[in-house]
């Protein structure tokens, strides 16, 4: 008895092992949002949002097809959660209170709130903010507009170019999208931001705008913040709380994120700034990841402390809507080829290349990587000969590039809660007798729109089944010309 009982432990301290050896990928419920709306069971509020949705899926059909499992936190609308649940059972969800992860989302909450929102002269000068933007590689600025003879502060998109415009739309839309998902979860945000003018005053009441043509000699009258602009910057509140909460619930979980497009970028600034690598190696990693036609690309941090790895893929949306015609289906497809050679054989490779940077210091670890990368790259070669999809630009392509923070760089994350050992964990987290790093799954938003744009046919196969909300409240994109943003005129002033 004795020796069948020891047995049985062996085998489950050895599965165990075995499943610590897996990689996880959490994924936040805006993207599984987003996958609904393009397959049309949730409606969208803005067709602004459906380019940015496109970016989603394809992250989430990565994650299917590179990873073993994906797991989710189980916060849903409590009236839609068991939809939710049934919409993707492949899907662990974790309940938060079981793992602990509420005392995480209060943490996330605290530095979200602690945020200092500042507009001065037409942008956004506070760091987190401003950071965001310039990765979003965009140009919003605000100026004093007239409505109902008083001057109100509007958001617009500082360009010439229509194709930054339609850019500056999708982004604008992912972004207002945040108050639907606050919204969904029964959470506010606050709205409200630091006004200051091009000179430097302050802007309360009784400001009069500086050179204004309309109005008396004194200046016209002013309002305050457009409903727009206080909108756009409660949700930028919220977007810094949900990317800063998964990001901590990676950490904690030991698990990649998979995020909205959108909350990617923002958790790029955050991971720089806590775990002290710099806003421009981020920004480094982003654009030339993005653009380099190199296929074996290895990029470590000076200090030792993070690594990161670049893959060129096919879009897998893409070669699956032609291959379906719906996009209701592509997520069932997807599943169907996973275990397809290829895969499995892909699936490894990222395995070992995260088992490396685990066991390993990262300047030990980079050679061993290095050549499985180059591996890994040559799967991809033959992953967009077969998944592919040609259009008149060529093969469109997208990149899954992985930053990997070492245990010595996450320690500038805050103190994650103790593990309740009370409860069965899940798999992943049997392991923890050493201490480790984790990935963030990086995109480039401006490269994957470019590429969505380039689609042809099958954007329209993806686009096909979104069915707008009626009467829903959107943002209505407004354009201002860099030639004229500093000039007066009878309808507008600078801030």
């Amino acid at each position: 008895m004795l020796l069948g009982r020891k047995t049985d432990n062996n085998l489950l301290e050895q599965t165990n092992r075995e499943e610590s050896k897996l990689t996880y990928a959490l994924i936040d419920n805006s993207t599984l949002t987003a996958v609904q709306r393009i397959s049309g069971d949730v409606l969208t509020k803005s067709k602004d949002s459906v380019d940015t949705d496109i970016v989603a899926l394809e992250n989430y059909l990565q994650a299917i097809l590179f990873y073993d499992r994906i797991v989710a936190v189980d916060d849903y609308i409590p009236a839609h959660r068991d939809s939710r649940i049934s919409a993707f059972p492949n899907i662990e969800f974790l309940d938060k209170d079981t793992y602990n992860l509420a005392e995480i989302e209060v943490q996330a909450k605290d530095k979200a709130d602690s945020l200092q929102p500042k507009i001065k002269g037409g942008e956004f000068v506070n760091e987190d903010f401003k950071k965001l933007i310039e990765l979003l590689q965009t140009h919003i600025i605000c100026t004093w507009d007239i409505n109902s003879s008083v001057y109100h502060l509007n958001l617009k998109s500082l360009s010439d170019d229509p194709s930054e415009f339609n850019k500056y739309g999708n982004i604008a839309a992912a972004i207002f999208s945040e108050l639907n998902d606050a919204s969904e979860l029964g959470q506010k945000t606050n709205g409200n931001v630091q006004l200051v003018d091009r000179f430097g005053r302050p802007i309360g009441t009784n400001y009069k705008v500086p050179g204004a043509k309309w109005g008396d000699k004194s200046g016209a009258s002013s309002g305050e913040a457009s409903e727009a602009i206080k909108a756009f910057v409660a949700a930028l509140v919220w977007l810094a709380n949900r990317s800063i909460f998964y990001s901590l619930s990676a950490k904690y979980l030991k698990a990649d994120t998979f995020l909205y497009p959108i909350r990617q970028a923002y958790q790029q600034t955050y991971m720089s700034q806590t775990c002290n690598y710099g806003f421009d190696y981020v920004k480094n990693i982003v654009d030339h990841f993005s653009s380099t036609a190199s296929e074996d690309l290895i990029n470590i941090h000076k200090a030792g402390l993070v690594g990161a790895t670049s893959t060129s893929l096919p879009m897998f949306s893409a070669w699956l809507a032609k291959e379906t015609g719906d996009p209701s289906k592509i997520i069932e497809s997807a599943y169907n080829i996973r275990d397809n050679p290829e895969f499995v054989e892909s699936r490894e490779q990222l395995r070992e290349i995260r088992r490396l940077f685990d066991e390993s210091e990262i300047a030990i670890a980079n050679k061993a990587v290095l050549k499985i990368v180059t591996d890994f790259n040559k799967s991809s070669t033959n992953l967009r000969v077969k998944y592919g999809l040609k259009t008149r630009q060529g093969v469109p392509v997208t990149k899954l590039v992985h930053v990997y923070n070492t245990y010595a760089a996450v320690n500038g994350l805050p103190k994650a809660p103790a593990y309740n050992f009370k409860i069965k964990l899940p798999d992943f987290l049997y392991n923890l007798k050493k201490p480790r790093g984790f990935n963030a799954v990086y995109r480039n938003l401006t490269n994957d729109l470019s590429t969505v744009w380039s689609l042809g046919d099958a954007r329209d196969i993806l686009g096909s089944k979104v069915v707008q909300e009626k009467g829903a409240r959107v943002y209505s994109p407004k354009q201002e010309q860099p030639r004229f943003s500093k000039a007066h005129s009878q309808f507008k002033s600078p801030m």
